[in-house]
């Protein structure tokens, strides 16, 4: 009798907990439900502030580690079969699907050849930026623009033919816009955000706030830019890299007019990965006389000594990642960052990117091309903290700085070597994906976003 009281118990148990489980679970897709509703309430607002027509085409929830989750939309911005954008949230939850309360956001944007998670979210020794800033209770937000929704198959470009600053601008905007309302909607409030951008990145963010110095106060996005490794005006003092910016721009131009209107500079980084992995040891087919890692490695290392002429760098010495060499100059190795990470994130980039945006930049720098993206500068007022890599941009990263009406303005150059040894010093690239900026770059982005 005993024994058939148990098994009636047991099943009992068994029968009440897959009923709680299925409870449960309804109640899970119930809020997975309500929360894409919330996302689609979020996305309209912001579309119909910025006057577009657009649609949410995918959103997905992921865990990345401990409490910190990563939401990303996929976002239809125009009627072109790859006008979209993708926009990222990385962010501590207090519990599921609902986001920590935080007065401190940053959008973050990339720069050539990088999406958000290969320029943001790489792995590095200390994880990566994104992470970083999420697990110091920072609100990360960031785009992927529309090239980087072209795939590698693709052989007829011409809907890339006017995708230029000026287009980008408004996807950012979308972006933006998205991220304020969707913070609102999820206890942050609707405050104004700090915008950080990278390289090209950086470049967008100085024409974003030169824009919207012409509208009111209240229509305004950011509180404070962080310009990382840009040399958006460079000093008349310079005027020898001013006439290298004219001739890239009249080169990229010449192209951008022959019918041409995209870099595949991500796809031949993707080839040059996938040798040095597949076949380090081999031959380069590249650069005779070196084998294939070491022609990977001297792209990263040696940036400057890849430009054919009449191309030149942007700067003297400039490279993304600082290296090691041996006796003859030939590289052996990344001073800071871990191959094998490298390696791996070059497999993330895109393949393709628009020439207007290159274009647009060369102009601006070479100061003698007229463009409407720094008329505004003395009116952008508000904080900046300019981030530069000795080995990158550097100090011609903080003329820029002079010509901003701004009076909360501070900077800082990552620097490991006296300026005779700038081609070894810190690259373009180290800042986020060494294993050392966390100390020397990360920590003090934080504490300058946790500040303003």
């Amino acid at each position: 009798m005993k024994r058939k009281i148990g098994i009636v118990t047991v099943m009992v148990l068994v029968l009440t907990l897959i009923f709680c489980l299925g409870t449960a679970q309804a109640a899970v897709q119930e809020k997975n439900a309500s929360v894409e509703k919330s996302f689609e309430r979020a996305v309209n607002s912001s579309l119909k502030e910025v006057g577009a027509n657009d649609s949410l085409v995918s959103f997905t929830r992921k865990h990345l580690v401990d409490n910190i989750y990563e939401y990303y939309l996929t976002l239809k911005v125009d009627t072109g079969e790859f006008d979209k954008i993708g926009v990222h949230r990385v962010v501590k939850e207090r519990a599921p699907w609902v986001p920590i309360s935080t007065s401190k956001a940053v959008m973050l944007i990339p720069g050539d050849s990088c999406n958000f998670t290969n320029a943001y979210m790489a792995p590095t020794a200390n994880k990566s930026f994104g992470i970083f800033l999420a697990e110091n209770g920072v609100d990360v937000w960031g785009i992927d623009l529309r090239w980087n929704f072209v795939p590698d198959t693709t052989t007829d470009f011409s809907f890339m033919k006017n995708w230029d600053t000026s287009r980008h601008l408004k996807d950012i905007k979308v972006a933006v816009k998205l991220s304020r309302t969707m913070r609102g909607i999820t206890g942050s409030g609707f405050g104004k955000i700090t915008m950080l951008g990278h390289s090209r990145g950086a470049q967008f963010l100085y024409a974003y706030a030169n824009e919207e110095t012409q509208l009111p106060k209240i229509c305004r996005d950011l509180k404070g830019i962080i310009p990382v490794d840009m040399a958006y005006e460079i000093s008349p003092d310079n005027q020898e890299l001013q006439q290298q910016a004219l001739v890239r721009y009249q080169v990229l131009k010449s192209i951008h007019d022959s019918g041409v209107y995209y870099s595949e500079e991500g796809k031949n980084m993707k080839g040059i990965a996938y040798l040095a992995q597949s076949a380090p040891d081999d031959q380069s087919p590249l650069i005779p006389g070196l084998t294939n890692m070491q022609a990977a490695l001297f792209a990263l290392t040696a940036t400057h000594a890849t430009y054919e002429a009449p191309l030149a760098p942007p700067t003297p010495f400039y490279h993304y990642l600082s290296g090691t060499f041996n006796s003859y100059g030939i590289p052996t190795g990344l001073q800071f960052a871990t191959t094998d990470n490298i390696i791996t994130n070059a497999f993330a980039a895109p393949d393709f990117q628009s020439l207007g945006e290159m274009i647009d930049g060369e102009a601006i720098i070479s100061g003698s091309i007229e463009t409407p993206y720094d008329d505004h500068l003395g009116d952008i007022t508000i904080p900046v903290y300019y981030v530069g890599a000795a080995g990158g941009f550097g100090e011609y990263g903080t003329y820029t700085l002079t010509l901003l009406g701004s009076t909360d303005k501070d900077s800082l150059i990552v620097q490991m070597y006296p300026p005779e040894a700038a081609a070894l010093d810190f690259g373009h690239a180290d800042l986020f994906w060494s294993d050392n900026a966390k100390t020397l770059a990360w920590e003090p982005i934080c504490k300058w976003i946790k500040t303003h």
